[in-house]
């Protein structure tokens, strides 16, 4: 027993070591130092002490290791079989590599693998004679739902009905913005090499994350664009490093499996995410309390008003006018590229929306604030510009949903992420807009 236990531990601190040296790897590789890391140390401290066990502790005391061990191991079966039944709460993982666990309990319940490129979407079909890029943050990434119940997988399904040579690349990523769409345009087109790309922007967030002030994050931490005195978009300087970072999230799953090993590990390892989501859930609380403090209480799931003043402040007309900026970015690189150019705005209803308005006859001009008004600016800007725009605020009013049927759409009663519905709702007004 005494041999067994010995072998036990000396292999455990075997797949620590080469853990350690991995993951040392995979930061090195991503421009950060190991040095710093606590991952690195721990896995690194644990080995060298389960080889001590192993060769000098008594019997007794290897075996209330070995206990230990396996109550660890029960802990994180009995996780692993509570996430894959989609009861395990208060767990939300982001990790993006190929064949990561995903799973999201904030709002629905999403439980799958992520892809070989690390999307969360069905694996791409790359042979397709037209493929399409479909970009945007969390409202198109859909964690909150299965990967095969996005719009962008909706529409897949659309196109495919009609042709077997289409096929949607669904290429959302939670927390990115239309300045971060600039990057995976270039991303899209460098490895896949699309005929087209439909760029969804979110109206709840779009609008307030092009501006440092309404967002709350500063610009080390966040992407994002200025305007030169020529009225030409510019990158924040201070931006400049988490840009970089942000392209190398975007190749990261492009490494070699070998190479990418350690956070597809760390993925699937659920009392490692439990303990990694209520810290960030904390962190989340945290922030948008300070957003809310400084916009008198005013937020709601992340939504800051300020961006739909019907007399916007200095700020707010500079954030739409940045915000348009970066579309028209997008569209230079898709022209530049060869590649059809589409947009889809997606609205935000606040919780006074559900409020105050009731049945058909309803309004989002509240107060002092028109919530279809930067959704009606950059629809007319994209008009304008001969863009071809889908804009889900007018679909919404033209078939006269009730307020009821437009709560159904969104999560959080209304003022959250896309549900099943609202995903192919969406989907069926942008393939009949565009391709039907």
């Amino acid at each position: 027993m005494n041999r067994l236990l010995r072998n036990i531990f000396s292999g455990l601190a075997v797949l620590l070591a080469v853990y350690a040296a991995s993951f040392a790897n995979y930061l090195h590789a991503d421009g950060e130092s190991p040095v710093f890391s606590k991952v690195v140390w721990v896995a690194l401290a644990a080995a060298v002490f389960l080889l001590l066990a192993g060769w000098r502790f008594s019997l007794k005391n290897k075996f209330k290791i070995f206990a230990v061990l396996l109550s660890l191991v029960l802990v994180e079966f009995i996780l692993q079989a509570a996430a894959w039944l989609g009861v395990l709460p208060a767990v939300n993982i982001k990790l993006n590599a190929p064949f990561a666990r995903a799973y999201w309990t904030e709002e629905g319940r999403g439980n799958s693998i992520r892809n070989r490129f690390g999307w969360y979407f069905p694996a791409f079909d790359l042979k397709a004679a037209h493929k399409i890029a479909f970009i945007g943050d969390s409202q198109v990434e859909g964690t909150e739902i299965l990967p095969t119940q996005n719009q962008a997988a909706d529409l897949q399904d659309l196109l495919k009905k009609k042709s077997p040579d289409w096929a949607v690349l669904g290429l959302g990523n939670r927390g990115s913005c239309p300045a971060d769409s600039i990057d995976v345009l270039e991303y899209a087109w460098r490895h896949f090499q699309p005929q087209e790309a439909v760029v969804v922007v979110s109206m709840g967030s779009n609008v307030t994350e092009a501006s440092p002030k309404l967002n709350g994050i500063p610009a080390e931490q966040y992407v994002y664009y200025d305007l030169d005195t020529d009225g030409k978009l510019v990158l924040n300087p201070a931006s400049v490093g988490e840009r970089a970072k942000f392209d190398r999230t975007l190749e990261f799953s492009h490494r070699s499996l070998f190479a990418t090993l350690p956070v597809i590990i760390n993925s699937h390892c659920m009392t490692l995410q439990l303990i990694h989501s209520l810290k960030a859930n904390l962190e989340t609380r945290r922030r948008q309390a300070e957003i809310a403090a400084r916009n008198n209480g005013a937020l709601e799931n992340g939504f800051n008003p300020a961006a739909f003043a019907v007399n916007p402040s200095p700020d707010a007309r500079l954030a739409i006018k940045i915000l348009i900026a970066q579309l028209q970015q997008c569209k230079n690189i898709c022209d530049r590229h060869g590649m059809k150019f589409r947009l889809v705005t997606i609205p935000a209803f606040p919780k006074v929306f559900y409020d105050s308005q009731h049945g058909r006859d309803w309004t989002t001009h509240i107060g002092d604030y028109d919530y279809f008004g930067p959704e009606r600016e950059v629809t007319a800007w994209a008009r304008t510009n001969g863009i071809p725009i889908v804009s889900m605020g007018e679909i919404i009013q033209q078939k006269k949903l009730d307020v009821d049927e437009i709560r159904s759409l969104y999560f959080s009663g209304g003022t959250g992420h896309l549900t099943v519905k609202g995903h192919a709702l969406c989907a069926q007004a942008i393939y009949e807009k565009f391709y039907q």
